[in-house]
């Protein structure tokens, strides 16, 4: 990877100060590919980070579960939210933090991060359900794609000034990227992804996904579908449009088939409603 102005051990060390819960993100994805896996082993990864494990506990005696009684323990939240809710909600944990502050090189503000972030997920999640994908591993892949803008803003805040990106200028936001950090963002996130351990194909179709024609990896096109319908739904970032493929081509790759769009976008969106009020 050429890091350019940044370093991997850069990159690392920005990410490092997010909170645990990407790393038990990549720790769950692995348990829950055990059909068998049971409950106590899943609250024991949990349980190391105290504070996702607290918030935990509080969505699940929140009126999002409308429990009649209290949730007193991080087992019983499993069992009573069920592994794949847990695994949702760890991710979008995860990415929370993304609206603690705002993103003025990439004039993206930090609610909308969050959003894109948890509705690409979501989506994917559904997309893969339907062509027989791993559901786990597409919902961290839509989920941490824009991983690497995050970084590499905070990066830039310690050096010397940047000029912002302009969607309206000549130059594509890839080009910028390269320009300004020496790397783009999706090569940052996947080279991130990497080291906290996530499998190969996240952090593959998250490199990739600007450039998803004529690649045959099914993440990859997934990634670049959920995006393009996030964005028409008026979720989108900054500069992106530019890559999202219309091609009948990149349907049939992936396996979607047109006419079921609208019903993977519908129960995409009502999940994604559910979580937002969750979080508040």
């Amino acid at each position: 990877m050429n890091t350019g102005r940044f370093s991997i051990e850069d990159l690392l060390r920005v990410a490092q100060a997010f909170a645990a819960a990407p790393k038990v993100m990549a720790e769950l994805g692995v348990l829950l590919l055990n059909p068998n896996v049971e409950l106590d082993e899943v609250a024991v990864h949990l349980k190391h980070d105290t504070a996702l494990a607290a918030r935990l506990l509080r969505i699940a005696n929140s009126a999002f579960f409308a429990q009649s009684e209290p949730v007193a323990s991080i087992e019983n939240a499993a069992a009573l939210i069920g592994l794949r809710e847990i695994h949702r909600l760890v991710g979008a944990v995860a990415v929370d933090h993304f609206s603690l502050r705002n993103y003025p090189l990439y004039g993206i503000a930090g609610r909308r991060l969050r959003e894109n972030a948890l509705f690409v997920a979501l989506l994917m999640e559904e997309l893969a359900d339907s062509v027989h994908e791993n559901p786990q591993a597409a919902y961290t892949t839509g989920l941490f794609r824009s991983t690497g803008k995050l970084v590499l803003e905070k990066l830039a805040t310690e050096s010397d000034s940047f000029t912002p990106f302009q969607p309206d200028s000549d130059s594509s936001l890839v080009a910028w990227e390269k320009h300004t950090f020496g790397t783009t963002s999706n090569e940052a996130a996947a080279a991130i992804l990497q080291q906290w351990r996530f499998p190969q194909e996240v952090s593959e179709a998250i490199s990739g996904h600007y450039w998803a024609a004529g690649l045959d990896h099914p993440l990859t096109n997934l990634l670049n579908l959920a995006a393009n319908m996030v964005e028409k739904l008026g979720y989108g970032l900054p500069g992106e449009s530019v890559y999202w493929i219309e091609a009948e081509e990149l349907y049939l790759s992936s396996g979607i088939k047109r006419r079921d769009t609208q019903h993977h976008i519908d129960r995409a969106f009502t999940a994604f409603e559910r979580l937002n009020r969750a979080f508040g």
